[in-house]
């Protein structure tokens, strides 16, 4: 009699086991059509697995959430939706991005005020140590950037290699970007880990807006990089001589 029930016993938990299984199947397929909706931006699709009890925080193997995919595509009613069934605006994929970095990134401005308006940190920074305003510095997202109004010591955050949005900013020739971000407070003469400032980097692809704009700001033409070369003597080199004759022309800062 008790092998009968120590049989039994095991047999209802291996039961239970396997049900548990296949609960577990079946909420993966649920939270994957959800994340699959919201990217495609099927919205009905998206209320009715949330109305089924799918949270709102599923992930995918990448650590992907609805809204994530949401935001990247642009799809701003969903994005809407899912932050009002209590999604979180600050969750970070695996390699560390955040919803508001995909909307800085892909200038999505109506999203990423959205996501601001609900709490989202513009100072968070993915893996790689890039920050939401640097995404929009480097993509010439200028509205977005007043939208994040951040402060100094956000606008001054480094990533990996040593580089700020203000970098960013001019390695991509957005000259109205970098007068923005000084008007936050960036520092002009900060370095990247090659000992880069914005101003020799502008000088190496020839940005002269850019480059005009530094210098009106004080950047410090002495500074020197790692190959021991000024913003000058990579004008030289690149011949780029308009940049050339605003660095030898500019005045200096009092």
């Amino acid at each position: 009699m008790s092998r009968l029930s120590a049989l039994l016993s095991i047999l209802i938990d291996l039961c239970g086991l396997l049900m548990l299984r296949d609960e577990q199947v079946m909420a993966g397929k649920l939270a994957d059509q959800l994340i699959n909706a919201a990217e495609l931006g099927e919205i009905d699709t998206v209320k009715k697995l949330l109305d089924q009890g799918v949270p709102a925080e599923a992930r995918n193997p990448d650590g992907w959430t609805a809204l994530m995919k949401a935001t990247y595509e642009g799809h701003e009613d969903i994005v809407r939706l899912l932050i009002e069934k209590g999604a979180s605006v600050d969750t970070q994929e695996y390699a560390g991005w955040t919803p508001l970095m995909m909307a800085a990134q892909f200038g999505h401005r109506k999203i990423a005020k959205l996501l601001l308006q609900n709490g989202a940190k513009v100072n968070t920074q993915n893996n790689a140590g890039t920050t939401a305003i640097m995404f929009a510095a480097l993509n010439g997202h200028q509205g977005l950037i007043q939208d994040l109004q951040a402060k100094p010591a956000e606008v001054n955050i480094k990533d990996q290699n040593g580089k700020t949005a203000l970098i960013y900013a001019a390695a991509a020739g957005y000259a109205e970007i970098v007068q923005q971000l000084v008007s936050f407070g960036a520092d002009v003469n900060v370095k990247d880990k090659t000992n880069s400032t914005a101003l020799i980097i502008a000088a190496q692809r020839g940005y002269e807006e850019v480059v005009r704009t530094l210098l009106e700001n004080c950047a410090d033409v002495r500074a020197v990089d790692n190959q021991g070369k000024t913003a000058s003597k990579w004008a030289v080199e690149k011949k780029y001589s308009g940049v050339f004759q605003l660095l030898v022309t500019a005045k200096p800062c009092n």
